[in-house]
């Protein structure tokens, strides 16, 4: 384990304002290696920063440079390697054991930009004056905002604003136009669908959860609704930043010319439109699932294929295209339409 205090002599928490280091530590993972075993290995990707405290680890780059780093150096406080770089080495450990700690690269480059944002916003800032700031990091590590690039990670924060909810409010109502989404920075909410047998629950949320961005990447209604379970501060984007900032970075469209090419390599087409709609056309050997039930069948598609999405309207196609991406998928939309890849079908026919 490592305090706080040990945290900040650590590059680059050393940058960071010491009431946010207790957050990140939370965050931190703790390894132990024995003699021989890699922290890095050259042309493998690694999503994590790592650090030394104990032992020694003997470094070799892919340009044959070598460097030896000990945990009672100062080059100790600095990163092993990271995200970025971590391919480019073999980092081994040459001690009889050896033990640090790691975090997640993409989390620990967005605190930066957090902390960055926070000193520079005026005193009344909305993100100012919070007793808790465990939001920032439920916000960093949700999938959509991981993906974005740094620089609009700060203007992300340059743009929130705030509202209070009391017990009992309703944020967002099942069949409303979305304007917003929101973070919960403090107190909890329950979310809520309408069945053939009445309202029912379907999930609970706290601080750091992100919610209505689903209606905002679709342009349709919302799917659920949102109660506030206790009173609690909601940080709040509107669709038109939410679009700017998130959706035009998530969402990657590929044309149909591109499409037939990805799915001769093995990719996966999949209709998002209803049933009804599929049935009456439909492109021979592609997998349905209506834009509203993408979410609850992720474990029916393979995580190892690139994925498609298509429909009649690019609002349902980006939809369901934002819902995989922000779960790990490797997925496009695609322009035009079902019409659209018909068409080049019969003309490449």
């Amino acid at each position: 384990m490592i305090t706080v205090e040990a945290l900040q002599q650590y590059y680059p928490f050393n940058k960071i304002q010491f009431k946010f280091l207790p957050i990140l530590l939370r965050e931190l993972e703790f390894f132990s290696l024995q003699k021989g075993e890699k922290l890095y290995s050259i042309n493998r990707r690694a999503e994590n920063t790592k650090y030394l405290t104990q032992g020694i680890i003997h470094v070799m780059t892919d340009k044959g440079r070598e460097k030896v780093i000990k945990s009672t150096s100062l080059q100790s406080k600095y990163p092993i390697g990271d995200a970025n770089k971590s391919n480019t080495m073999d980092a081994v450990v040459s001690s009889t054991q050896a033990s640090g700690f790691q975090i997640n690269s993409t989390l620990l480059d967005h605190f930066l930009v957090w902390n960055d944002s926070y000193s520079k916003v005026t005193l009344d800032s909305p993100i100012r004056g919070h007793k808790d700031y465990h939001w920032v990091i439920g916000l960093l590590k949700s999938q959509s905002v991981q993906m974005l690039p740094q620089g609009n990670v700060g203007e992300m924060f340059e743009v929130l604003g705030s509202s209070a909810f009391d017990v009992g409010a309703e944020v967002v109502s099942e069949g409303d136009a979305g304007d917003y989404c929101y973070i919960i920075a403090r107190g909890e909410a329950e979310v809520y669908k309408c069945g053939s047998n009445g309202e029912y629950k379907v999930a609970d949320l706290g601080p750091g959860d992100l919610f209505g961005e689903s209606a905002l990447v679709s342009n349709e209604p919302r799917n659920a609704s949102v109660r506030m379970k206790s009173n609690g501060l909601l940080m709040t984007l509107s669709g038109e930043q939410f679009g700017k900032l998130l959706k035009a970075h998530v969402v990657r469209w590929i044309t149909a010319e591109e499409t037939l090419e990805k799915i001769t390599q093995g990719a996966t087409l999949l209709d998002v439109r209803e049933r009804e709609e599929y049935q009456q056309l439909g492109v021979q050997g592609c997998l349905n699932i209506p834009v509203n039930e993408v979410h609850s069948k992720l474990s029916t598609l393979d995580k190892s294929r690139v994925i498609i999405t298509c429909s009649n309207m690019g609002s349902r196609c980006a939809s369901a295209a934002f819902t995989l991406a922000t779960k790990g998928f490797d997925v496009y939309a695609l322009q035009g339409g079902i019409s659209g890849l018909l068409r080049t079908l019969d003309r490449l026919a």
